[in-house]
């Protein structure tokens, strides 16, 4: 019984754990207004949302669809040395994509044509990546698909490698945080994404070239010959789209103390009078208020003691300290010291011997102003043996406490009673029978 109260309390803990709420953006300053249709910041590190806003709802996606090709490109090519020759059919249809000027017949390593995709947002290198990968754009446009569903982006459809608009081609800023954040898990992608301008040496076909990112947030004024100048010191990538139907379209990230952001922005417009491009606005004025509001601090140290319970059946000890296994990270408010966080335990009753070290036996939840920021799993810091002697005595004593047992012995004493009513009146009759045929025996006549 108290086995099934263990896992019962097992698995209550991690449903909690699980079902920690999001950030709650509202107990912190008011988010600026912005200028998206569809916008999402999110932590990227612990997958909360910090700021959402119509991050579900379909628009076009424009070259942001080039992060899947990218993505699925340097996964499927690992070879980045690996050399692919142009054909005339990855040039055939280029109508009003943007290009980085490949030839027919040039030859370029797969990195050279990933720096080509995600600087300039080369349509050209889209189309080479993808029949390298796949044989032709149809096959490689189901793959696209097919990594879309794995990653779980149910609101994504894609129809082309490269972005150019099409009314079955849709994504929402939800899922493409999810898909950003796969693409900063590949280091490659990353440090291609943060790169301002890269020189592509001559090859066979052509002199050097030089590529700049269209991402705004990451060139200064002195490292690009441009009107405007959006740059942002912690911006790090990672790519911008647009199109007449999808409007300014925007994929940002950034970091800076130790906090890292994904940024999307989709839909945006330009302002006419100014030229100012909003997404990047957007992307900026969100970042700025993060990082005004929140921090990313550690609350629990790995392996630091945090608690103790009271552990049974052992002749080893009383208490078990728990800890938190791999510490506790968490986005708090920005003018609250961890040490200020208050905490909250959720902890297994009536633990019993023998327990493994590190096993699970409750979780900590850290809050501030009622507000829950973060959960973690509280486990074993030792293990505990179970005494033979203390599990026999405490099985003899739950057994007779059970209620088939109260039954049982119940059932017994009235049945004893019963016997020994029975026997006393037989006994007693015995007697009289005894009694009555002694005195019959004394008459007159013998």
């Amino acid at each position: 019984m108290k086995r099934c109260k263990r896992i019962a309390s097992l698995l209550l803990i991690l449903a909690l754990a699980l079902a920690l709420p999001s950030l709650r953006v509202l107990a912190l300053e008011p988010v600026p207004a912005l200028n998206g249709s569809a916008v999402l910041l999110l932590h990227p590190e612990t997958g909360t949302v910090i700021y959402a806003r119509d991050a579900d709802r379909p628009r076009a996606p424009s070259s942001l669809v080039k992060l899947m090709t990218a993505l699925i490109a340097v996964e499927a090519l690992p070879d980045l040395s690996r050399e692919l020759t142009v054909s005339k059919e990855a040039l055939a249809n280029l109508s009003g994509l943007a290009t980085a000027g490949l030839k027919a017949g040039e030859v370029l390593t797969v990195e050279q044509l990933l720096y080509c995709l995600l600087l300039p947002s080369a349509g050209d290198a889209a189309l080479v990546l993808a029949e390298a990968v796949a044989g032709d754009e149809a096959s490689f446009v189901a793959r696209m698909n097919q990594r879309a569903e794995a990653l779980g982006m149910a609101g994504t459809h894609y129809v082309n490698p490269h972005g150019r608009d099409h009314d079955l081609q849709y994504t929402t800023a939800a899922d493409l945080a999810v898909l950003a954040r796969q693409v900063m898990k590949n280091e490659t992608l990353r440090t291609i994404c943060a790169t301002q301008y890269k020189r592509i040496a001559k090859t066979n076909l052509t002199t050097d070239r030089y590529y700049f990112s269209n991402n705004a947030l990451i060139i200064s004024s002195t490292d690009r010959r441009k009107l405007e100048d959006y740059y942002y010191a912690p911006a790090r990538g990672l790519m911008t789209g647009y199109s007449a139907a999808a409007g300014y379209n925007l994929v940002a990230t950034a970091k800076k103390g130790g906090l890292e952001l994904i940024c999307v922005v989709l839909g945006a417009s330009k302002d006419e009078a100014s030229g100012n491009k909003r997404h990047y606005t957007d992307a900026v004025s969100l970042f700025t208020w993060c990082y005004g509001n929140l921090q990313y601090a550690e609350l629990l140290k790995p392996l630091d003691p945090v608690c103790e319970v009271t552990v049974q059946l052992s002749n080893t000890r009383d208490a078990m300290t728990l800890v938190a296994p791999q510490g506790c990270w968490a986005l708090i408010p920005a003018d609250v010291a961890p040490a200020e966080m208050a905490r909250s335990f959720e902890l297994q009753q009536d633990i019993e011997a023998p327990i493994a070290r590190g096993e699970v036996l409750g979780r900590v939840t850290f809050s501030h102003a009622d507000i829950p920021y973060a959960s973690c799993l509280l486990a074993a810091q030792s293990a505990a043996e179970r005494s033979p002697l203390l599990f026999v005595i405490d099985r003899i004593g739950n057994f007779f406490s059970g209620r088939w047992a109260r039954l049982v012995l119940f059932t017994t004493v009235v049945l004893v009673v019963l016997y020994l009513g029975l026997t006393i009146l037989l006994n007693r009759r015995r007697r009289v029978q005894k009694a009555r045929r002694r005195a019959g025996g004394k008459g007159p006549y013998r």
